[in-house]
């Protein structure tokens, strides 16, 4: 490369700076003859290339969201997976995500017809929803842990319930506290499309026949509350 007595009427400051950060980053570099070179992939311990290192660098200093484990490593169909993904985002077509877009919506929960109603009223501020928890883990000696009165939000319910179990029985949980939440939009689904009147026992009974069909499907842990 020829210089002249003018740089920078020759050459761009910026290229001059990228040359001279290559020369350093060159400075202590010798190549040995007969040495073949390789290629060194730095984002693994192994220095080769895997898809695992590559992907993990990809998203190196995003937020994890926190209830993914919980939701897509349980024992519940994925249906119900996607269904629980979108209460997390709050993407449930509630009462309240109706109004805002000025569709007809339901003046009120219609389980309780006590309060308007939302994704997390619906699931664990209901009275209804509360006693349906009551009875759900109470067949499985956990009634201790049912939502009280003064919870607002279902995941951290859910979170500070998982941690009360051992981790071998976590993901039964977790897998029971989907199957009770789709169970209660199941059971609002009904009596706002088809005019059901809303039972505790009738909500009760489809938890149970839900329960049953995952057990078949081999979600173990789940047989106390079929046969109860």
């Amino acid at each position: 490369m020829k210089w002249t007595e003018d740089i920078q009427g020759e050459i761009p400051v910026q290229a001059l700076m990228e040359y001279l950060e290559l020369w350093d980053m060159l400075e202590d570099i010798s190549v040995q003859e007969g040495i073949p070179d390789r290629h060194i992939w730095r984002l693994s311990a192994s220095g080769k290339y895997t898809a695992k290192s590559a992907y993990g660098a990809l998203f190196e200093g995003a937020l994890s969201f926190a209830p993914f484990e919980r939701i897509w490593k349980s024992w519940a169909p994925p249906k119900c997976r996607f269904f629980m993904w979108l209460v997390a985002h709050n993407r449930c077509w509630t009462a309240d995500r109706l109004a805002r877009r000025g569709l007809p919506h339901p003046d009120h929960c219609l389980l309780c017809d006590q309060e308007e109603e939302n994704i997390q009223h619906l699931l664990i501020g209901c009275v209804f929803a509360r006693q349906f928890w009551y009875d759900i883990l109470h067949s499985i000696g956990l009634a201790a842990l049912a939502p009280q009165s003064d919870v607002s939000s279902f995941d951290d319910w859910w979170d500070k319930a998982v941690l009360t179990v051992s981790e071998d029985a976590r993901k039964g949980l977790n897998s029971l506290i989907i199957l009770g939440a789709w169970t209660i939009w199941k059971h609002r689904n009904d009596c706002v499309f088809n005019g059901a009147t809303p039972r505790l026992s009738t909500a009760l009974n489809l938890a149970r026949e839900e329960a049953l069909l995952w057990s078949l499907a081999g979600a173990r842990g789940l047989s106390p509350i079929h046969s109860s």
